[in-house]
């Protein structure tokens, strides 16, 4: 597989979903071994789990007094289409536009905008189980062939225990919104979260209802966004990782923690390998 950057400049704007701010990002095409990277103010971001300076629901990134607003979304679209090269400017605000809450108008603009470059990527090989934990959760990383990911978690008011699973149909998770229960709106408006959110880009939970117009878009959808997020905070490793990856009942801080370990871990470990990839990207 070739590192990719974009043909051209995408740009995206609306309002961030915690600050209630306006928002426009100017997504640019970078050359090879540039990596993903945030620009705003004149202080350049890298995409990676090092620059990490909050994970309370949303991953944001800091650097210099810098920080820029929930990544995630924009990083799994990344991800999924395989693009490694790419500057995110922001012209206005600070967070990343939520749009509808999913991945989806991020995906339908820069699908037919990726560009493969002539370098091949880098990716990490897993070479035996890894696993981090937390009291209710745990993700593991088993070796594979490939990328592959697996989200397992339950729902209130809805069901008990489910699982869904990536395998690289990018349609499968894009469509998925970010979530909400109704019970934990006032919490999160006193902690200055959630002032952009709405029924236009999430979904609102009750007790076994969903309070926007038409419902879910998937039984399951909101354990397909947590997929989402897990892919989204993955891409900030810096490598494509070749690893099935199993994410029970995880969330933005317990990603933060695994990449933090994993990256220890590896360096401890003789048989890390690092190569060219040779593995399709939708």
């Amino acid at each position: 597989m070739k590192q990719r950057t974009l043909k051209t400049v995408a740009s995206f704007e609306g309002v961030g979903i915690h600050s209630g701010t306006a928002s426009e990002i100017h997504i640019h095409p970078e050359e090879e071994g540039t990596g993903i990277r945030f620009l705003k103010s004149g202080v350049y971001i890298p995409a990676s789990f090092k620059f990490v300076v909050n994970t309370d629901h949303s991953t944001d990134l800091g650097k210099e007094g810098i920080v820029v607003k929930t990544v995630e979304h924009l990083m799994a679209v990344l991800y999924m289409l395989g693009i490694s090269n790419a500057t995110v400017e922001f012209v206005k605000g600070f967070e990343v536009p939520i749009l509808d809450g999913s991945g989806y108008h991020f995906y339908k603009e820069l699908k037919d905008k990726v560009l493969e470059q002539s370098e091949p990527i880098e990716f990490v090989e897993i070479p035996q189980a890894f696993e981090v934990r937390n009291h209710s959760g745990y993700i593991r990383a088993l070796p594979h062939q490939h990328f592959s990911a697996v989200y397992v978690g339950s729902l209130e008011g809805f069901f008990e225990e489910r699982r869904v699973e990536f395998n690289g149909n990018v349609k499968d998770l894009v469509f998925a919104r970010t979530f909400c229960y109704d019970h934990e709106l006032e919490h999160l408006l006193k902690k200055g979260l959630a002032r952009g959110g709405s029924l236009q880009n999430a979904l609102l939970l009750g007790k076994g209802f969903v309070y926007n117009q038409g419902g879910m878009r998937s039984k399951d959808e909101p354990l397909r966004h947590k997929l989402l997020d897990l892919i989204g905070d993955l891409a900030l490793f810096g490598k494509r990782i070749k690893a099935h990856i199993v994410s029970y009942k995880g969330g933005h801080t317990l990603n933060h923690r695994f990449l933090s370990e994993l990256d220890r871990f590896l360096s401890s470990t003789s048989d890390t390998t690092f190569a060219s990839s040779s593995v399709s990207t939708p």
